[in-house]
């Protein structure tokens, strides 16, 4: 909203100041910094101090917050009226005290001598429309490592319920995120984006199959028995691996897991990592804050592998799991999440036509999803400006009720000149101090509300 006025506060844009989206995406934020924020996030008390971060920073005690913590982004999702300039500060902040309780996370954050100036330069900041719509994206798939994989929607609502599980959400964030879902669901009804879906599982294997040409000839481990664990599993399965075994804390899981897929074997972590010279290939996929793989306790025994044969290591977690100066060993080759967006560049650009057309049902969707947040807005606005000609009516009747004689026909004409002067009242200053009105974005509430100052009305009033 562009307007020169003198007198009065002008109307807030739909969302103005209330929506903001950031977050520390694969593609902008070294792997280091994002594991601060997601091991600092997975600790017993760390919802509540970046919360409480949040507050003190932000300004609004009462905002609504969605967490959005997954391999391949840390995202805060905030509604509120929020002091938006201070959200690098929060990230920051927040790295800062994860440190403190976790200081063998220093070495990697030190690899980036200057991670806390360059902070703001690795964060996404959106607001408003702009949040808006990339929430829609991310829901749909388009801004993932892998674009159209098919888990992110999963991820999305599972950090929604623990926002609400939490009290963090209310009826802003309910409709927005309600609303990202069923978009998800049409763009995967009415598109291609999610047929012959690919994840990051997928892409782990097609990164070993770059090593590897057959994997009929290896033996491969994966580490944990989650959903990325059994669709790498499957994957692997599909491109036809010598043999497979799945290595869990709770071997009743890695079990449960390779019971599903022919020839595959369910083992204790501890009996797997012990027999770690034996495998050409290792995922790890769990949910680990910390490496299951080091190097000062893993690599003689990958060293004693036969001689010239080499081994490859993929990490797929965040926080990761296997220790990158694996990578130092000869013969040993280790990639993480931030490697696979390289290899997976061909299959994004096989998908891009898919992804047009899901861009084009967000565009729509969204614009609607406005139109209605617009109406309800303005319902609102209607209802405070009925209320106020309702306050300025009743007052006027009763000046001219104190009338000994009661009203007379020359005081209801004085009472409905008094009324329809007062209601013009603001509108007219506005005229006389020449206020201009040149967008084309604001509804006829906020028009209302504007013309009518109907916000210093109500402030008068309380």
């Amino acid at each position: 909203m562009s307007k020169d006025n003198k007198s009065g506060t002008p109307p807030a844009n739909l969302f103005k100041g209330t929506m903001l989206y950031s977050g520390a995406h694969y593609s902008l934020c070294p792997v280091e910094i994002r594991e601060l924020w997601a091991q600092g996030y997975a600790l017993p008390d760390g919802p509540q101090i970046l919360r409480k971060i949040i507050s003190e920073l932000m300004g609004d005690d009462s905002a609504e917050l969605v967490v959005i913590s997954t391999c391949n982004r840390f995202d805060l999702c905030l509604f509120g009226n929020l002091k938006t300039k201070m959200i690098v500060d929060v990230f920051v902040e927040f790295a800062q005290w994860t440190l403190t309780q976790l200081p063998v996370l220093k070495p990697s954050a030190d690899k980036h001598q200057s991670w806390l100036k360059d902070t703001g330069k690795w964060l996404r900041i959106l607001n408003d429309e702009q949040a808006l719509h990339h929430l829609f994206r991310v829901g749909s798939s388009l801004d993932s490592l892998v674009l159209g994989e098919p888990h992110i929607l999963g991820q999305l609502k599972d950090a929604f319920s623990s926002a609400v599980m939490r009290g963090d959400c209310n009826q802003e964030a309910t409709l927005t995120f309600n609303r990202a879902f069923q978009i998800a669901k049409k763009v995967r009804t009415e598109t291609d984006l999610g047929k012959n879906g690919i994840s990051i599982g997928h892409a782990a294997v097609e990164i070993v199959r770059r090593v590897f040409d057959n994997l009929a000839d290896h033996k491969c481990l994966i580490l944990g028995a989650g959903e990325m664990a059994n669709i790498t599993a499957r994957h692997l399965n599909h491109c036809g691996a010598g043999s497979i075994s799945v290595a869990n804390r709770s071997i009743a899981r890695a079990e449960q897991l390779a019971a599903q897929i022919k020839g595959c074997e369910g083992l204790n972590l501890v009996t797997g990592l012990a027999a770690l010279d034996e495998y050409d290939v290792i995922i790890a996929a769990t949910s680990s804050q910390e490496f299951i793989l080091k190097k000062e306790l893993h690599g003689e025994k990958l060293n004693r592998r036969r001689s010239g044969k080499p081994c490859v290591l993929v990490d797929i977690s965040v926080p990761r799991n296997i220790d990158p100066k694996l990578g130092d060993l000869k013969n040993i080759f280790v990639f993480d999440v931030d490697d696979l967006d390289k290899v997976m560049e061909s299959g994004r650009k096989a998908r891009e036509e898919s992804a047009r057309k899901a861009e084009q049902i967000i565009q729509a969707e969204l614009a609607e999803f406005i139109s209605h947040r617009r109406q309800r807005e303005n319902l609102v606005h209607v209802g405070r400006f009925h209320a106020h000609i309702k306050d300025i009516v009743g007052r006027e009747i009763q000046k001219s009720l104190k009338s000994p004689d009661g009203m007379t026909e020359e005081q209801i004409v004085i009472t409905a000149e008094a009324v329809a002067k007062k209601l013009v009242s603001h509108a007219a200053l506005l005229v006389r101090t020449d206020a201009r009105w040149d967008t084309e974005k604001d509804s006829i509430g906020e028009v209302l509300q504007y013309l009518f100052n109907l916000d210093r009305n109500e402030r008068s009033q309380s």
